[in-house]
């Protein structure tokens, strides 16, 4: 179940921060951040090897557009019909592009979704259940995302399995007043600064506050769904810092082991 948290703050230096720890299946493949679609050069991310999209984009900005992030989080709801089924993973691509609009789109071609865009001004979730989108600024102060959306407030999960919503919102539970509570970093990027330092307060959080993989509360974890639905874990975790000096983009690609690396997101000269 991914898990998106957030910090909106109009008078920093960075307004816009962004937690997202990414849960799919143990095999299926990925490749690191990277600019992986020549038709959009500006935007980097992690691709999905199966579908070729991605669940985080970024754009660093320049003189015509400012920086952007976008990402993906699978909602609940009505599926879209399987011979007309496009990927999910094409949306962060498109709402990350300079005049890329996901409203513009047939989304009943897409399964349930929810969309967080954010810009050095704040950001924005957009929200398909399979009939209708819903398109919400996020006010400042801290936030947090699931499949269930912004605080699991979705109450309409009749296709929702009960082992999720368990999981959602003890992670919820768990994490709500951990972000609330935890001094506010400004990252900024391109500096040296490695990732444990330029993100300090927020290292625990992205760590998985010291919880076990299969501790139901885990932001973190790894889960046997049995049969064939296989195990679900937390492949990557991604830091994503937006203000008036650009982005930064930092991850760990193997919570909760893996190194941290700053990811570079400016096209060299």
């Amino acid at each position: 179940m991914c898990t998106a948290l957030i910090s909106v703050d109009p008078g920093s230096r960075v307004p816009v921060l962004l937690l997202f720890a990414r849960d799919e299946f143990a095999d299926r493949a990925w490749r690191l951040p990277a600019r992986h679609w020549p038709e959009r050069p500006s935007l980097v991310g992690g691709r999905d090897e199966r579908a070729g999209g991605t669940w985080l984009a970024v754009r660093p900005g320049d003189e015509a557009a400012g920086p952007r992030v976008a990402c993906l989080l699978n909602a609940f709801g009505t599926l879209a019909s399987p011979e007309r089924r496009l990927t999910r993973g094409e949306l962060p691509l498109i709402a990350a592009s300079p005049g890329g609009y996901v409203s513009d789109l047939d989304l009943t071609r897409y399964d349930p979704f929810h969309l967080l865009i954010g810009e050095a001004d704040g950001m924005s979730m957009l929200t398909w259940d399979g009939h209708t989108l819903a398109d919400r600024k996020l006010e400042p102060g801290t936030h947090l995302v699931s499949n269930r959306g912004l605080e699991a407030e979705d109450d309409r999960l009749p296709t929702a399995p009960e082992r999720a919503v368990t999981l959602i919102e003890a992670r919820i539970r768990h994490f709500r007043p951990l972000v609330q509570s935890a001094p506010r970093p400004e990252p900024t990027a391109g500096r040296g600064v490695p990732t444990r330092a330029a993100w300090d307060g927020w290292m625990r959080l992205a760590d998985g506050d010291g919880l076990d993989v299969d501790d139901v509360r885990a932001l973190i974890g790894r889960h046997d769904w049995g049969g064939d639905a296989g195990v679900w874990m937390t492949t990557s975790v991604s830091l994503v810092a937006l203000g008036a000096d650009g982005v930064r983009y930092d991850l760990n690609p193997a919570p909760p082991a893996g190194e941290w690396l700053e990811v570079p997101v400016r096209q060299a000269r």
